[in-house]
């Protein structure tokens, strides 16, 4: 099975509106878990007023004594429509506090019978909160970014330990944001590969946070950026419809989601293995020539 981690590297570029979309687009047919892994605390219980009894806490209090993959699944809450979700620490406290049970917690996860989708949240130096273990059983890391001159300059020093730190595994950087360079351009210079562009869609992602009802959340912008991420991630799609994702009543302000949302671009692929990051193609003063892909924007969350 495949775990897929995103993260980013400063900022608030909408990390957990990601992941949640990404679970719930997951192909049917195949198990998917949410697992809120953010050290900072996690965000999905209080968006949707759900009192958390289980979740990461109980998690790591049965790891103490012992803990089978199977086991996990009794730690684990549905959001409204029914996605499994991991719930994760209220604070940074309860990260800091559990970090030496996070080896065992990761290695578990890593073998559960079923896809993970972890929110990593923003990246601590060292990989400290516990995401250096989740990182060591990830097959995927997704950076999200704001593809600006000061995102790129950040995500550019950062590359180096992303790229050692996944070794042969994937790395695929995502752009957010308003506006910036275009995938190509940063992927060029970079030397990575870049994924689909997140748009700018704030109804579904006010929708994913549970702040409005919209109908037919599935045709957003949103949620076929997620869809599209599920097949640059080649993971075998045996349904493309979402899963677990409740669809409310209509718009709470009488205005209709736009169905006529431009297709997402094509500018990812599988990751190859890494490559020399050191050795820039394109010079950052050429800002007239940059591109913005057409529907890349903020993803509207303001909060992580």
């Amino acid at each position: 099975m495949t775990v897929v981690a995103l993260a980013s590297i400063k900022g608030s570029p909408g990390v957990t509106t990601a992941a949640t979309a990404l679970a719930a687009s997951w192909p049917t047919g195949r198990r998917i878990l949410l697992v809120e892994a953010d050290p900072f605390g996690g965000d999905l219980a209080p968006r949707y007023g759900s009192t958390v009894t289980n979740g990461l806490a109980s998690l790591f209090a049965a790891a103490r004594r012992s803990l089978t993959p199977e086991g996990v699944w009794d730690h684990v809450d549905h959001l409204p429509g029914g996605l499994p979700v991991l719930f994760g620490h209220s604070n940074v406290q309860g990260a800091v506090a559990n970090e030496k049970a996070w080896p065992a917690i990761a290695e578990t996860l890593g073998a559960l019978d079923a896809d993970v989708v972890v929110d990593a949240g923003r990246l601590l130096p060292h990989f400290a909160g516990g995401i250096g273990d989740v990182l060591a059983h990830s097959d995927v890391l997704l950076v999200l970014f704001d593809p600006t001159l000061e995102g790129i300059v950040h995500l550019r020093a950062a590359l180096p330990g992303l790229v050692a730190e996944m070794s042969t595994r994937a790395l695929l950087v995502v752009p957010t944001g308003s506006g910036g360079y275009s995938g190509v351009e940063i992927g060029r210079t970079l030397g990575v590969d870049v994924g689909p562009p997140m748009p700018d869609d704030r109804k579904a992602a006010d929708a994913l946070a549970n702040k409005r009802a919209i109908t037919r959340l599935e045709r957003t912008a949103l949620l076929r950026w997620a869809n599209a991420l599920v097949g640059a991630l080649g993971i075998e799609a045996l349904n493309i419809e979402p899963l677990g994702i409740e669809e409310p009543g209509p718009v709470e302000d009488g205005d209709p989601t736009d169905l006529t949302d431009p297709a997402v671009p094509e500018e990812s692929a599988v990751v190859p293995p890494p490559v020399d990051v050191e050795t820039p193609t394109l010079s950052w003063d050429q800002t007239s020539d940059a591109v913005v892909p057409v529907g890349a924007g903020s993803n509207g969350e303001a909060q992580r």
